[in-house]
């Protein structure tokens, strides 16, 4: 399996230096780009040698057993994020991004985990081929590299282990009947909502590769942008709205939006509890900063900043919590109250099942509803009052799961924070970046400050356990887990 995956990261590889055809002067030819377009050679050579490495996993292993348990399942998930950024640094090295690894596996691996983080001061000097590659990583780790692979390699006999390791139990649902063709629909929708969103951007004024490249970032909420100043780059409201619409899709559960969009099931997914409370936090702090910005009576002159300043606070709001992690005020500093906000909706993220990050909304319902349960159970000792979500009791199992992934959540924050400041970093810094990092979110002002060879490996294990939701890479340590 990792084989055929490393093959199918060799291919994308090769498409993404593909698109320097489209940008060559005419009169050149292949040698001359290979020769003088550092993106191009970089991906081709890295494209080679992933290739070959896979095809060398794949043929070697070709007649191992491929029957797939809870052990083989959560090994192979985390080989797999590790293998492709480890191979995703390929074309940072050749392709003249960085000229060491610590930095180039430090950038793919915020590719992939959809974090945002990056090494590159200004992205607008690297060639089209990388920029696209590094949108390519974030869209493969928005849906998941291994739901891909159960939609493109059911001949290997995978089981929903693999679905279970590598997303959120708590959100596991299938909408068919096998496990593959649900995997095939999700990916299916994913690419159409990714090409709606192209179609859009390109229609309002983006270029061809931007809206593609933003395509590719938004709908995995990741965050990457072919410009310095992000979203704000592109002083256009239809812009800004049309993003904004597109990352609180990124954000709802994409097995519900399935029911909807092609069952015409729309109530399954406005009676969900989640769902609800998901356009709640939006509408509820996007008010809350739009009324704190706007205290100061003379900051409102004309309609026009009343609509720029209620398109400020949605997009802020909006990004933090799909933990997309874009901006369009670059050159006005948050506000304390906006700081604030953005670190509660880190935390909470967005709805399971979905491309986003951090704790999940489901995840803080249970955990709310449970505590007014308490109180209701010590007034009512003998009385029976399950947990209920959607009107269906939710297993005292579930709510376990949740309280241990909350704390594993807190955990790694205030390791990381620890590990970061023994390297050197002062108190915010290194908190504000263990928070980026484990809610795999940018939208925090995290400065420009230098990061230390260690600060940066400690970084690359928080994205990928916060992507991973802590216990995917934690079992591998459990002595258990390999006992026969």
């Amino acid at each position: 399996m990792l084989g055929f995956l490393v093959i199918t990261e060799g291919f994308f590889m090769l498409a993404s230096a593909l698109v320097e055809f489209f940008y060559i002067k005419s009169g050149y030819d292949l040698f001359y780009l290979f020769n003088h377009n550092k993106g191009f050679s970089g991906l081709i050579i890295s494209s080679a040698i992933t290739l070959v490495a896979g095809v060398i996993l794949f043929l070697s292993t070709f007649k191992s057993s491929k029957k797939i348990g809870l052990r083989e399942g959560f090994l192979i998930v985390s080989m797999v994020w590790i293998f492709f950024s480890i191979f995703g640094t390929l074309p940072l090295l050749f392709g003249g991004v960085t000229d060491n690894f610590t930095d180039a596996f430090f950038e793919s691996m915020s590719g992939f985990t959809t974090t945002g983080l990056t090494i590159v001061e200004d992205v607008e000097v690297l060639p089209h081929s990388l920029l696209l590659w590094r949108s390519v990583t974030t869209w493969l780790g928005g849906m998941g590299i291994v739901v891909l692979s159960l939609a493109i390699l059911p001949f290997l006999g995978v089981s929903n282990q693999l679905f279970l390791a590598e997303s959120s139990r708590i959100s596991y649902s299938q909408i068919a009947p096998r496990i593959k063709d649900t995997a095939r629909r999700l990916w299916g929708m994913y690419l159409l909502l990714t090409l709606i969103l192209t179609i859009l951007l390109y229609l309002e004024g983006m270029s061809i590769f931007d809206a593609v490249n933003h395509g590719l970032t938004t709908m995995a909420s990741g965050g990457y942008s072919t410009k310095n100043a992000s979203i704000g780059y592109w002083h256009s409201p239809l812009i800004h709205y049309t993003i904004v619409v597109f990352m609180i899709i990124s954000g709802i559960n994409f097995t519900l939006m399935y029911f909807a969009i092609f069952q015409r099931n729309f109530s399954k997914l406005f009676k969900d509890e989640e769902f609800r409370t998901f356009i709640w936090i939006i509408i509820v702090f996007t008010v809350s900063i739009f009324i704190v910005n706007f205290l100061p009576i003379n900051t409102m002159h004309s309609a026009s900043d009343f609509e720029r300043n209620f398109r400020e606070s949605i997009f802020q709001t909006v990004s933090a919590i799909s933990t997309t992690g874009y901006t369009i005020t670059n050159d006005t500093p948050l506000t304390s109250f906006t700081l604030l906000s953005c670190v509660l909706l880190l935390f909470s993220g967005a709805c399971a099942g979905s491309t986003t990050s951090g704790m999940k909304i489901i995840r803080v319902l249970i955990t709310v509803k449970n505590c007014f349960y308490e109180f209701r159970r010590l007034m009512h000792p003998n009385a029976v009052l399950p947990l209920k979500i959607n009107n269906k009791a939710v297993p005292n199992s579930t709510v376990m799961n949740v309280y241990a992934f909350m704390f594993l959540f807190v955990f790694f924050i205030l390791f990381g924070t620890a590990a970061l400041m023994f390297d050197g970093l002062t108190i915010k810094e290194a908190l504000v970046m263990s928070i980026s990092s484990v809610s795999n979110n940018t939208c925090l002002p995290i400065g420009s400050f230098p990061l230390a060879t260690v600060s940066k490996w400690v970084i690359s294990f928080l994205m990928l356990i916060g992507r991973l939701e802590f216990f995917t890479i934690i079992l591998l340590f459990v002595p258990d887990l390999w006992k026969k």
